[in-house]
Parts: structure tokens; C-alpha cells; sequence
């Protein structure tokens, strides 16, 4: 019987991970993003940005909205006079646990808010942040859609609330099998035999 209750603790023991975001720096040797791997992990797919969004789709209210020079621009025309947002919206052709929002960040940059499949990941301020990856795991493994919407917010020390992309990576990061309903099942029958054998014992 203790080996039914041990078997069902290492079952439950190997939860999958669930959905988790974290900050990177990107390492490439390209300067405009598309790195080959997320820390050791392979690049599946990457979702190149650049100038006018390539395989982004791009959508804004103000006129300079979406473009850029190296990496795409969302660029902040509240000060314009022109309220409102921009975004970027791109969508992989593989399946993967894992994508990566790989962003550039200056002194013109604020405030963006991040999308894993319509799923809201996170409002960030990205003033003087540098090239990074928003890393996002745990997710289901399918093909997974990205968006990012910059919100014509900025912090006290930024000139403007500019969001600047250079893409998006797709990738898988090894995690650990979800239990099945059985492994409970079989942790509660091996704890009512191990209690009933204790009892028996005191009983004699």
C-alpha cells in the first residue's frame, strides 16, 4: 500500500507549470531581433516586425502610427492632438508552450500592453528598457496569436509614449505532465489503506 501512496505523490508532484511571464535581455548577434534561441531553448518561428510591420498586422489612429526605421514603430500622437491607440498583431503557423515578445526600449518609449491569444500578459513601461523578451510559458501548446497595443501612456522622464517591436519568437520549454484524476484517486485510496492498516495494528 505504500507503494500505491508513494507512485500517486510523484504524480501529483509533477504539476505542469502554469502560465508565467518574465523579462530577458535578447542576445543576438542580428541588431534587429530574430534571435535563434530563448535562453537555450530553439526558436521555432519568428514573427519578424521591422520597418512597417512585415509580418505584423498594423492598425493606429494616428498618421505616423506603425512605422519605423529598423524595428516597428507604434508611435505616441497624443501630443499631436490625436487620442487613441496603435497596434500590432501577429499570429505563428506552430504550435509551441512558448512565445517571446522581443522589444526594443529608448528614452521615447511607454507604456504597452501585452496579448497571448486574446489573453491579457501584462501592462508594461518600456522607458529606457533596451532590447528584451517578454517571455511567456506555459501556454497550451498550439499555434498562438500575439498582440500589442501601445497606449499613449508614458512615465515623467519620457519625451513620448512610443512602443518599438522588433518581432515576435515561438518556442517550446520542456515542463513536467499534468497529473490525470486517477493519480488523486489513487493518492486517496492508498491514504484510507494506510489509515485503516495503522488501526488494525493498534487494535491487535
Amino acid at each position: 500500500m505504500k507503494q500505491i501512496l508513494v507512485v500517486a505523490l510523484l504524480l501529483i508532484s509533477s504539476h505542469a507549470s502554469a502560465l508565467s511571464t518574465k523579462w530577458i535581455p535578447l542576445v543576438t548577434t542580428e541588431k534587429n531581433g530574430n534571435p535563434v534561441n530563448v535562453e537555450g531553448h530553439a526558436v521555432l518561428e519568428y514573427r519578424n516586425a521591422g520597418k512597417g510591420g512585415i509580418d505584423w498586422t498594423v492598425t493606429g489612429d494616428g498618421p505616423t502610427g506603425g512605422r519605423g526605421i529598423k524595428e516597428l514603430w507604434l508611435f505616441d500622437d497624443s501630443a499631436a492632438g490625436i487620442p487613441g491607440t496603435s497596434q500590432a498583431t501577429t499570429s505563428f503557423s506552430v504550435t509551441s508552450n512558448s512565445v517571446g515578445f522581443v522589444m526594443a526600449g529608448d528614452h521615447n518609449d511607454g507604456f504597452a500592453q501585452f496579448f497571448v491569444d486574446n489573453i491579457d500578459v501584462g501592462t508594461y513601461d518600456m522607458y529606457r528598457g533596451g532590447n528584451r523578451i517578454l517571455v511567456v510559458e506555459g501556454l497550451d501548446p498550439i499555434a498562438h496569436s500575439l498582440k500589442i497595443v501601445q497606449l499613449g501612456l508614458h512615465n515623467s522622464h519620457s519625451t513620448k509614449g512610443d512602443v518599438a517591436v522588433f518581432g515576435g519568437a515561438a518556442f517550446n520549454v520542456l515542463v513536467s505532465p499534468v497529473p490525470e484524476p486517477e493519480a488523486y484517486a489513487m493518492l486517496l485510496v492508498g491514504l484510507a489503506l494506510l489509515g485503516f492498516t495503522g488501526r488494525r495494528k493498534v487494535n491487535v
